[in-house]
């Protein structure tokens, strides 16, 4: 099981779990860093995200592989994110509130709370530069006991545009896919384990204008690619 507690170094930790559940390809995105892919078949894994103090047994949530869709928070089946999540407009100590409050939670509060952890989590996971937001906000309410107040300013987590994040990553993922030679759909399908040394030395670079223009910012965010439907 992986371990995630809300801290100052959270981009960190995601980026570890990342490397360690999604597969490296060869493809340059436009940080000169290279894209991930998900993994095929049907694995899964275990996740415990703590609170930052670490009062209690946090929450568990089990993922997909395939798609690091979350299957359950809590032992709780979880389908789809609340609609009224981004009326609640949390700010980043609403994670920490969220973790410690899911046992006591019921109805309507229990799904936000729900989406908010898996929000958080699950688009991280996808898109580092979302991670980035999330530390960001939890280094500004970060409790900081020798100054008895709040490290940094406050600051609204941005639900809309990490909605918007999560709801294009499908479409992102297919149009990079679409975007790229024909060679290299064939190598970034497979496992690098599976490649040739040639295979291995191959990569290539997205190009943004081969994207359609609404999706090119969400290519910019994307670190985990969601494996195509149809495999060539």
């Amino acid at each position: 099981m992986y371990q995630l507690r809300v801290s100052h170094d959270w981009a960190s930790q995601i980026q570890s779990i990342r490397n360690q559940v999604t597969e490296d390809t060869n493809l340059i995105r436009f940080d000169n860093g290279f894209y991930r892919i998900c993994r095929p078949g049907t694995g899964k894994f275990h996740l415990q995200l703590h609170a930052s103090e670490g009062h209690g047994r946090g929450v568990e949530l089990v993922l997909r592989e395939r798609d690091l869709y979350v299957m359950t928070i809590n032992e709780r089946p979880f389908e789809q994110y609340a609609k009224t999540l981004n009326l609640r407009a949390p700010k980043a100590q609403g994670l920490d509130h969220a973790i410690l409050q899911l046992d006591r939670a019921a109805g309507r509060e229990l799904f936000e709370l729900q989406s908010l952890v898996v929000l958080c989590v699950a688009e991280s996971l996808r898109n580092d530069q979302v991670a980035a937001r999330v530390e960001r906000l939890i280094k500004s309410t970060l409790i900081d006991a020798r100054h008895q107040g709040l490290v940094g300013g406050l600051a609204a987590l941005p639900v809309d545009a990490l909605l918007h994040e999560a709801h294009a990553w499908g479409d992102t993922s297919d149009a990079i896919y679409q975007a790229i030679s024909p060679q290299a759909q064939g190598i970034v399908l497979r496992k690098r384990a599976e490649l040739s040394g040639a295979e291995r030395q191959f990569s290539e670079r997205v190009d943004e204008a081969r994207l359609p223009a609404a999706l090119n910012q969400y290519a910019r965010s994307i670190k985990v690619l969601k494996r195509p439907e149809v495999q060539h």
